[in-house]
């Protein structure tokens, strides 16, 4: 047909994902929790070198404060806030603007310490959803994909909110991932969680899911639905895939049917007739093939392969005369022996032996063809071209493994030539020839009558 969805697709828009969280104190484990005095000094300090601009300053004085723990006991450790977790997420904010800000250094390295900050603060505290979204943003920035899907999942489970497009984008995440399995689950969890959240782009990258893993049947309902949704080319495009889903399906009625309803409602796109020429072609139905093409080829100029289709059908159909006008337009670009051979189909077939003679010479003029040489010396008979026929026979006989036909006719022709003698040697020859024996005596004997 005319498409094939198994490219694998290009509908992944790249994801641009702002998730740099500088939310104020994420106090989620009870309502009386309080920062240690040492930890809330460091980040009041920290907090005021951002504002300045100042972000490595306040990184360095960050990692200085978590040092800390390395010279007493975890107890205490714990105690002065130097393990506190809020004190690794804004490590791993302040490493990810970092990241972020031209003058600052390899943007890799800040992800990849960011990456590390944030990994330490959600091990401390799982459900701190903010922490695993920027984790997934440093990860999707690596292009470690298979990590960011698993934080962008972690964050919507975290979070309170349920927010639709963080699951959303862990499933293009564990598809970019090559992770399929994962990524369909997560996108079937996302319908069923949020199915009013579930947009048409949303639906257009769970398609090109099912499509990666083979699964067409299960996304033919969602195609159906797409091709609804939209308008301009983006409908066309999501139509034409859908006709041919249903042909892959093995659908052809439903095939077909929608494809005559492509004609009716936008009967000036030239593709939708040829589809559906196709569908009736499919169905050996010849006679409605070659009309849906022809309003096709009205819209659209047809190629040469569409001019030859179309002239094929027509001397299939018994309308020679038609043929030969296709294929003097197709000859008229390029010469083919194939098409030469057709065309002389349709002249004979149309009773013209002068053009399909002419035919049979500017084949033989473009490749010696033994076939051909038959053809014309038939042709020259037939026209009571004798002398001519004559001679081509004289040529295919030289040709032949078995001349005893070429030489039957070559006597028949210096008969009608009264060329006696040329013609009794002739049926002479042929009669050596099982096949041509009896008709070429009885030829003798009836010459030797005439000359008596």
């Amino acid at each position: 047909m005319m498409i094939h969805p198994k490219d694998r697709w290009s509908l992944f828009a790249s994801l641009i994902i702002l998730l740099v969280i500088m939310a104020g104190l994420p106090l989620g484990a009870g309502a009386g929790e309080q920062l240690p005095l040492g930890a809330a000094m460091c980040i009041n300090k920290v907090e005021s070198l951002i504002q300045k601009g100042k972000l490595q300053e306040a990184v360095i004085v960050l990692e200085n404060f978590k040092a800390k723990q390395k010279g007493v006991d975890p107890g205490t450790a714990e105690k002065k806030g130097y393990t506190h977790y809020y004190i690794d997420f804004l490590l791993g904010n302040t490493c990810l603007m970092c990241s972020e800000k031209k003058g600052t250094g390899k943007t890799g390295t800040w992800l990849k310490r960011a990456a590390r900050a944030y990994d330490q603060a959600v091990k401390k505290k799982p459900d701190l959803s903010p922490a695993w979204l920027n984790l997934a943003k440093c990860r999707y920035d690596l292009d470690q994909m298979n990590k960011a899907a698993r934080a962008f999942v972690k964050g919507y489970d975290a979070s309170p909110e349920k927010n639709a497009s963080h699951l959303y984008y862990g499933a293009i995440c564990y598809f970019q991932a090559n992770d399929h399995s994962r990524a369909l689950k997560t996108f079937n969890r996302l319908i069923k969680k949020h199915p009013k959240s579930f947009s048409p782009a949303w639906r257009e990258n769970y398609v090109s899911i099912l499509f990666a893993m083979d699964k067409n049947k299960t996304a033919l309902p969602h195609v159906e639905i797409l091709a609804g949704k939209f308008t301009g080319e983006k409908k066309k495009k999501w139509q034409e895939i859908l006709l041919y889903q249903y042909l892959n399906l093995k659908m052809s009625k439903k095939a077909l049917a929608y494809g005559k309803m492509l004609t009716r409602t936008d009967p000036t796109e030239p593709k939708w007739w040829k589809a559906v020429s196709h569908l009736y072609l499919n169905r050996n139905d010849m006679k409605n093939g070659l009309s849906n093409l022809l309003i096709y080829s009205y819209l659209t100029p047809p190629t040469r392969e569409e001019k030859i289709l179309m002239a094929d059908l027509y001397l299939s159909l018994g309308i020679p005369a038609r043929a030969s006008v296709f294929y003097e337009k197709i000859l008229k670009d390029k010469e083919d022996l194939t098409k030469i051979k057709r065309i002389i189909q349709a002249y004979t077939a149309s009773h013209e032996p002068e053009k399909a003679l002419a035919w049979i010479d500017r084949g033989l003029a473009w490749k010696s063809d033994f076939d051909l040489l038959k053809q014309k010396a038939a042709f020259l008979y037939e026209l009571e071209q004798y002398d001519k026929a004559a001679s081509v026979y004289e040529q295919l006989a030289g040709r032949s493994k078995r001349p005893g036909e070429y030489f039957l006719l070559l006597g028949y022709c210096a008969w009608n030539l009264e060329q006696m003698d040329r013609a009794k040697k002739a049926f002479e020859r042929a009669a050596k020839f099982d096949k041509q024996k009896k008709s070429a005596l009885l030829a003798i004997a009836q010459l030797s009558k005439m000359v008596k």
